[in-house]
């Protein structure tokens, strides 16, 4: 159990489920802030990435297709495919991201 606020916070990034937890995913509470590219196009070989927006609109490129995501969105992204993200309006944006299997969160910590 992890208590409102109390993940292991790295940047704008609180883990919620990380690799020494559990082998099979992380969880984790991302806060974007307005303007904010977020990070350049990339895949991850061998990890599915989604998302799932509570607040604010994230755009995505997903394999060369953009796409505004809203409050209530799912986007998942398959092992080797090509997205980023950026938070282009006036608004903070909160989500919910789980990378499986585990491993992002060591990845960032290192980072």
């Amino acid at each position: 159990m992890v208590p409102p606020g109390e993940g292991r916070h790295v940047a704008n990034v609180e883990f919620l489920a990380r690799s020494s937890d559990t082998p099979r995913f992380n969880l984790s509470v991302i806060t974007i802030q307005p303007g904010s590219k977020g990070p350049g196009e990339h895949a991850h070989a061998a990890e599915d990435d989604s998302f799932y927006i509570l607040e604010g609109e994230l755009t995505f490129t997903v394999d060369g297709d953009k796409v505004v995501a809203g409050p209530g969105t799912f986007v998942l992204v398959p092992p080797g495919v090509p997205h980023s993200f950026g938070n282009r309006g006036d608004a903070v944006v909160q989500l919910v991201n789980v990378h499986a299997p585990s491993g992002f969160d060591l990845r960032l910590e290192a980072g």
